[in-house]
């Protein structure tokens, strides 16, 4: 019913063995066959894999293609209606997988995939994504990343797209004449983002499953590749898909015109990042004839507004230090948090929390200590009248508040 594929590149061998391990122990709740591609790791991690694991089927690529084309290899391979991607840094928890099928098989046939909710596997209690997020700029994000996990994504509803980190997608979708594959036109990131905004432009739907958790050690491989290299990458990939697929050109025009301003000021005037900022923006020129094709053809297929998943970003922050890969812990991440809480609940309780905790971010002369990393002297007190509801908030909650600055006044 289920094939997984794993796109492999020098993952260290202890990760590849545990998210591996978490699929194969997934048998037991419901069948899925696992397919490895490795893209020219050149560690002899095939020879391991077929020895340890010889239930994998294995690909090996003769040079290193990329996410997106080694995505669409493994894809091939694939007659199974369900398709779990899962990268090398995650791990499925006990059920996840049945989750993700069951929500899958309960959905009408316009859902093109299943979220489940990652979390750190690094940080207690803390959200790694449950979706993604398009916003109006197009820089797409793991919705409810760097959150404490409070509970408040845990009803199931429509985000719009999944990360190809850890989702479940139909099969089917992947065929031309429907979204069609990954983008290979992406070395990696956003191929994800891109394939999603296709698949809301056409109709489709995507679906959380909070029941559905697994552990994510958040870029645990390309965290050890150079910051130019990731940042070139990121920087050139958001330029193609804005361009590539939002329906409004005067939207493009002015996102592509804003971020190529600002690498011309990070190259001219900060002297920051020089030669990815110059090299991002000539490949860009270099591929935009390709891009503006593929733009109009993929406007033949469009049938839904942007607008769709423009609302769905509404009130949806980044909490995440994407260069010291660690959450940002600041006062606003839980105010939005419990905000969120609120408005699924509806339990005083919370509403006083917030209060609380609107309060305590003002107390921060120009609001600067609220959004601070470390706090090298506590100066904010929290409301005595809701410093016992704090208390018994998990541990993420307090440390955050201490990380903060807040101090929490003894009963």
């Amino acid at each position: 019913m289920v094939a997984c594929v794993i796109v492999n590149y020098r993952s260290p061998w202890d990760m590849l063995q545990q998210c591996l391990k978490s699929v194969i122990e997934s048998n037991a709740e419901i069948s899925c066959r696992i397919i490895l591609v490795d893209n020219a790791s050149g560690d002899d991690v095939i020879g391991q894999v077929r020895n340890d694991f010889p239930v994998v089927h294995t690909i090996e690529m003769q040079q290193n293609v990329g996410f997106a084309a080694a995505v669409n290899r493994g894809l091939e391979e694939i007659e199974e209606p369900f398709v779990l991607m899962l990268n090398t840094d995650a791990v499925l928890n006990e059920g996840a997988l049945l989750s993700m099928v069951e929500a899958m098989t309960g959905a009408d046939g316009g859902v093109a995939g299943i979220a489940p909710k990652m979390v750190s596997s690094t940080i207690c209690g803390v959200i790694d994504g449950i979706g993604i997020i398009v916003p109006p700029t197009g820089a797409a994000f793991n919705r409810g990343i760097g959150q404490c996990d409070l509970g408040q994504y845990d009803n199931s509803d429509e985000v719009a797209g999944v990360c190809f980190g850890a989702c479940l997608l139909r099969r089917d979708l992947f065929y031309p004449d429907k979204v069609g594959q990954l983008y290979e036109g992406y070395f990696l990131y956003f191929e994800d983002s891109d394939w999603c905004v296709r698949a809301v432009s056409q109709g489709y739907r995507f679906l959380t499953a909070p029941d559905a958790v697994v552990q994510h050690l958040h870029s645990g491989v390309t965290r050890n590749e150079s910051l130019a290299f990731k940042y070139g990458l990121i920087e050139l990939n958001t330029l193609k898909m804005v361009t590539r697929t939002l329906e409004s050109p005067l939207r493009v025009l002015r996102i592509v015109t804003s971020r190529c301003l600002r690498l011309l000021a990070r190259t001219f005037i900060r002297r920051k990042f020089i030669g990815p900022n110059l090299k991002t923006m000539a490949s860009y020129i270099t591929a935009l004839p390709q891009l503006l094709r593929e733009r109009r053809q993929l406007k033949d297929k469009r049938t839904v507004p942007d607008s769709k998943f423009f609302d769905m970003a509404r009130g949806e922050r980044a909490y995440f230090d994407t260069v010291a890969y660690r959450p940002n812990r600041c006062i606003e991440s839980l105010i939005d948090s419990y905000l969120r809480l609120l408005v699924i609940e509806q339990n005083p309780e919370v509403g006083k929390m917030v209060s609380s905790l609107y309060r305590l971010s003002n107390q921060a002369p120009g609001h600067e200590s609220s959004s601070r990393q470390e706090s090298s002297s506590p100066s904010l007190t929290l409301d005595p009248d809701t410093t016992s509801l704090f208390m018994s908030q998990p541990p993420c909650v307090q440390e955050l508040l201490r990380i903060a600055g807040a101090v929490i006044p003894a009963s």
